[in-house]
């Protein structure tokens, strides 16, 4: 695997267990270990889903297929009661390069809030040589996201270090901002933006493609529909 793959897994499990009431959510357990072969490629693909105060749902999840692709996929998905934005990582390694590696702190809202602005405006953000452009389906993202293919090692670590302080800005939420009603207009606006996102990531057709050639279209839609991206 990729170092910087590693690597990330390790920042990611580290902050989970540093939850104090993170917990393993149950889910089929079809769905946590899957292998398909198909002609001389093998794809595994490994699934974490976790629970804590203020995130419905933590999702890790790692596949390879053969040497071609490594893919790593993380959202901590908020609970619509909490004022707290959807963290995402994604790194796609093509033949040991990293091809894609995209953060953000998308917002539940019309914006990122006033505290995790002004928390974000203090970052330093390292200025990568190649970044990519945003699919039009990335509305969702804020205008902080940071969309990147790493040219060298010097950018790898650039980039780690801003998934880890988009990660300890998500974190340090959770223990200060208030819980609304669940009936609250705030909780169903923010649950309205969560299922726009969701639905917004379903458009990514990349995902899509790979899983349909290796499990047929039916399974690919499920997969996505239920895995990564319910709401």
């Amino acid at each position: 695997m990729h170092p910087l793959l590693l690597e990330t897994i390790e920042l990611i499990k580290n902050r989970i267990n540093s939850l104090s009431d993170a917990k393993p959510l149950t889910v089929d357990p079809k769905s946590t270990e899957i292998y398909r072969k198909l002609n001389n490629d093998e794809l595994f693909i490994i699934n974490e889903f976790y629970q804590a105060k203020g995130f419905r749902k933590i999702h890790l999840e790692v596949a390879k297929l053969g040497k071609s692709f490594q893919i790593l996929h993380c959202v901590f998905f908020p609970d619509p009661c909490f004022e707290i934005p959807i963290f995402g990582v994604d790194l796609v390694i093509s033949f040991d390069n990293i091809s894609a590696a995209i953060v953000d702190l998308s917002p539940v809202g019309k914006q990122l809030s006033h505290q995790i602005i002004s928390r974000m405006e203090t970052l330093h953000f390292p200025k990568f040589k190649e970044p990519r452009i945003i699919p039009e389906w990335g509305s969702i993202f804020s205008p902080y996201v940071c969309f990147i293919r790493p040219v060298d090692f010097f950018e790898e670590k650039s980039f780690l270090n801003l998934i880890e302080q988009y990660l300890s800005i998500v974190l340090s939420l959770v223990v200060m901002v208030r819980k609304d009603d669940i009936n609250s207009s705030d909780t169903i606006s923010r649950f309205k933006y969560q299922r726009l996102y969701c639905s917004n990531q379903k458009l990514n057709e990349k995902t899509r493609v790979i899983l349909s050639k290796f499990f047929g279209s039916s399974w690919a839609d499920e997969y996505i529909d239920k895995i990564l991206f319910a709401c």
